[in-house]
């Protein structure tokens, strides 16, 4: 199972042009872990297939 860290959840938004407000990369990471962990097999089907996407689209939805 694939672990977020918050450093690496910034790095992947900044890199699409997503600056987060500070603190919630953190708040991004943990959720996408507790999702990991509620359910292991839809985690990673929804969420790691297309992660920038997902929250590209969730940026937008704002």
């Amino acid at each position: 199972m694939k672990s977020w860290n918050p450093e690496a959840v910034e790095a992947m938004l900044a890199a699409q042009g997503i600056r987060l407000a500070p603190g919630r990369a953190a708040k991004i990471a943990a959720a996408l872990n507790a999702a990991a962990v509620a359910d292991p097999l839809r985690a990673a089907l929804e969420l790691e297939a297309d992660l920038t996407g997902y929250l590209l689209a969730l940026e937008r939805c704002k």
